[in-house]
């Protein structure tokens, strides 16, 4: 059983040779081989996306990087076998743990609120060292393809913290369309909330984000609490503690 890896900008393929190749295929360190292929981890393979229609309220078509992700930027990334993730499979799906990916983990979130203080601040102390560490996997796109050259001459890549990694990557899925020209845009669209993939883009946005947290961390055992404001009277989250 094999699955496709895609991810956001790789590191390793935020460079010229990715934009001009469209392979994104890094190399695994554990046996220094693209996608860990010489331990079956996984394979560089070409990248299959839908070819049914977009909806009506986006009539456009090659106009924006985002339409059928990611074949404006790669063509062909890793595929990785069984449980094994990442953009190079040198990590585990979410789930799944070990250094062959067998174990397999549930992980259970908690109201915020039922957390203790301590609980609480460490949260915190979570963010606030994800707002202050760059992240080492992943960069972002500081302008569109075109931007960048045919050829992927002018790679626009920037450094960024784990926190506002996922701060860009939802506001780069669900911003307006550029049209081309200044103020020309189209609004009539969110690819995160205006449609279908709502919840399970969702879902694996949060489980991305928990794991780059534990990643920098060091705490396998984290999970982002939520709060359940059914029954609230006031914003209890509202607080200076939180």
């Amino acid at each position: 059983f094999f699955e496709a890896c895609w991810s956001q900008f790789p590191r390793p393929c935020a460079n010229s040779e990715g934009l001009r190749t469209k392979e994104c295929c890094p190399v695994w360190s554990g046996d220094g081989s693209p996608c860990g292929a010489l331990s079956g981890r996984g394979f560089c393979a070409d990248v299959s996306v839908s070819d049914e229609p977009n909806g009506p309220q986006y009539p456009h078509s090659g106009i924006d990087d985002r339409e059928r992700w990611p074949l404006a930027f790669f063509n062909r990334t890793c595929r990785c076998a069984g449980n094994y993730g990442g953009f190079n499979c040198g990590e585990c799906r979410f789930g799944y743990w070990g250094s062959n990916c067998a174990e397999y983990r549930e992980s259970v979130r908690r109201n915020i609120m039922s957390m203790s203080t301590t609980e609480q601040q460490k949260f915190i102390s979570y963010l606030n060292l994800a707002k202050n560490t760059i992240n080492p996997d992943y960069v972002i796109a500081t302008g569109t393809r075109a931007e960048m050259g045919e050829n992927g001459e002018s790679p626009m890549f920037s450094d960024i913290n784990t926190y506002d990694l996922f701060v860009w990557i939802h506001y780069y899925v669900s911003r307006d369309t550029f049209l081309g020209g200044p103020g020309n845009v189209w609004r009539d669209i969110d690819f995160a909330h205006e449609s279908a993939a709502f919840l399970p883009w969702h879902r694996v946005y949060l489980l991305h984000w928990e794991q780059e947290i534990r990643k920098i961390t060091g705490d396998f055992n984290f999970t982002i609490p939520y709060w359940d404001w059914r029954d609230a009277q006031s914003c209890e989250v509202c607080t200076d503690n939180l």
